[in-house]
């Protein structure tokens, strides 16, 4: 059809000029002109036409693909995701430190694996929960130690999630093994080890898995929320002796861009051990760690351990401020008490504290966005010379249960190569503190310690 059209417009040029009298009329041209507009929509309805069978076409071969050998690849890598993350580079520290026996290392590798299990998940015409899926954790490597066999510590995050329950935003259900939500270090921990702008962890900050129930909800735009959970309230992972359940529950508000704030709480019952970690340490009976005698309102106390402690009842409070050109604070507060088995001298009250700020580069130039600058200061104790605690596992064996406070200043300083890789390099200065009476050969293995480290870090 549009070659009849050019065809009447090319006789309509080489033809001999016609007289006054032949000539055309404005109607008739008008005429022409109209027919070959509509010639020129039909032609172009044809070619869509055409290139809408040629989609489906495709479409359909790409489906009979599917549902041969590549069905279930397909499938697979709709409904799976897996994740990971590892740390590796250059370790020093002074003696007695974690990074004493570490040179060039693998520091941290963990991976993971988020299933889709499906959506719309209803019984009739009645919503049960907008979708479900699976969360599944492995660490292989947690501070330079190849982790194997130690369920505790091997297995990370592993739940069940239905979100939308009854289609709503405040009730999101996992069940399994979670980080316990109480206050935000708990975020720098699982997948969020990759956004930690330091090497090292807070020496005092509460976090660790629990086996339970965890559900979550939060205002539309995200502006007030809560965390809680019912879990089995030990460390341990293969066996529960505990009697009573850990509870817990964290509100939170962001009520303008720079302002996150959050308030915790945390209430656990007899256990022969605690669940939540604060640092490298968690609740355990006076003395059940190492061999050392403890010292309390300076003198050694005898007799045998507590097999159990009573109840652990955590109170916190974090703030975050962030500013474009200020930068990142993190504010954070807590008071975890300890109560031993009436007429034990084993209760304690530990203190954390938490202050930390990062600068980006972007605030000195655009072209330094890349960059950053990390500084921290935090520190763990009971914070009075008559009473101590262990506040690293690692010092159980060197100073036993005799420790007053435990305090860390940290300057790190890191580069985003890309979305996913970091270079870090980090300088910390740790300090110990004793109770009073503690003989001169304890003192002689606390006082202070350097840590160096320079690591890449990558995650997918």
């Amino acid at each position: 059809m549009r070659r009849d059209a050019l065809a009447v417009l090319f006789a309509l040029l080489v033809a001999p000029a016609p007289t006054h009298a032949e000539e055309p009329s404005r109607q008739q041209v008008d005429a022409l002109l109209q027919d070959n507009r509509d010639l020129r929509r039909h032609n172009e309805d044809l070619e869509r036409r055409l290139g809408e069978l040629e989609r489906r076409e495709r479409e359909r071969s790409r489906a009979d693909d599917e549902r041969t050998l590549g069905a279930p690849l397909a499938d697979w890598t709709r409904r799976v995701r897996l994740g990971g993350s590892a740390n590796a580079g250059y370790y020093r520290g002074s003696d007695e430190t974690f990074f004493e026996d570490a040179s060039f290392q693998v520091w941290d590798a963990r991976f993971f694996l988020d299933a889709d299990l499906g959506r719309d998940i209803a019984v009739g015409e009645t919503p049960i929960a907008r979708n479900a899926g699976l969360t599944f954790e492995w660490n292989a490597v947690r501070l330079g130690e190849v982790q194997t066999g130690d369920g505790a510590t091997m297995i990370g995050e592993t739940y069940v999630e239905l979100q939308g329950v009854g289609g709503s935003r405040w009730a999101n259900l996992q069940v399994g093994r979670f980080q316990i939500p109480v206050g935000e270090n708990y975020l720098r921990f699982s997948k969020g080890y990759r956004d930690n702008p330091f090497i090292t962890n807070a020496v005092g900050g509460p976090w660790w898995w629990d086996e339970g129930v965890r559900i979550h909800g939060t205002s539309e735009g995200g502006r007030f929320g809560y965390v809680a959970s019912i879990s089995d309230g030990e460390t341990d992972f293969e066996e529960d002796t505990s009697r009573e359940p850990q509870l817990t529950l964290k509100l939170y508000a962001n009520p303008t861009p720079w302002l996150h704030a959050s308030v915790s709480a945390l209430r656990s019952g007899e256990a022969e051990a605690g669940a939540l970690w604060l640092g490298e340490t968690w609740a355990t009976p006076i003395g059940s760690l190492g061999f050392l005698p403890t010292w309390q309102d300076g003198e050694p106390i005898y007799g045998q351990p507590d097999e159990r402690i009573d109840s652990t009842l955590l109170l916190g409070a974090d703030v975050v401020l962030t500013h474009e050109r200020l930068g990142r604070l993190w504010l954070a507060f807590g008071h975890y008490a300890i109560d031993a088995p009436r007429g034990s001298q084993g209760d304690r009250d530990l203190l954390y504290w938490i202050a930390e700020w990062m600068l980006g580069g972007d605030a000195i130039a655009p072209e330094l966005a890349p960059f950053y600058l990390a500084l921290r200061a935090n520190g763990l104790g009971t914070y009075d010379d008559g009473e101590g605690y262990v506040l690293d596992v690692s010092d159980a064996f060197r100073v036993g249960y005799n420790q007053e406070a435990l305090e860390a200043y940290s300057i790190a300083l890191g580069w985003r190569m890309t979305r996913w890789t970091t270079l870090r390099l980090e300088y910390t200065r740790r300090q110990m503190r004793l109770v009073d009476g503690v003989p001169r050969s304890f003192r002689n293995d606390a006082g202070g310690s350097d840590l160096f480290g320079v690591e890449l870090g990558a995650a997918f």
